[in-house]
C-alpha cells in the first residue's frame, strides 16, 4: 500500500467511527466494552501462561 493509499483508508475509518458513534451510541459503547473485555480476558490468559511457566 502506498502512503497515499494508507491516508485515505485511515480518514474513512476515523469518519465510519465517528458516523457509527453520532448514529448508533449504544451500539459503539457496546462495541467499545466487547474490545475491552477481550483485552482483559488476553491479558488474564497471558498471566495465567506466565504463572504457570515460572511456577
Amino acid at each position: 500500500m502506498t502512503a497515499g493509499t494508507k491516508k485515505v483508508v485511515t480518514w474513512l475509518v476515523i469518519a465510519f467511527a465517528a458516523f457509527y458513534l453520532v448514529t448508533r451510541p449504544e451500539n459503539a459503547a457496546g462495541a467499545v466494552r466487547g474490545a475491552g473485555a477481550l483485552i482483559g480476558q488476553g491479558f488474564q490468559a497471558l498471566i495465567q501462561f506466565l504463572s504457570s511457566v515460572f511456577a
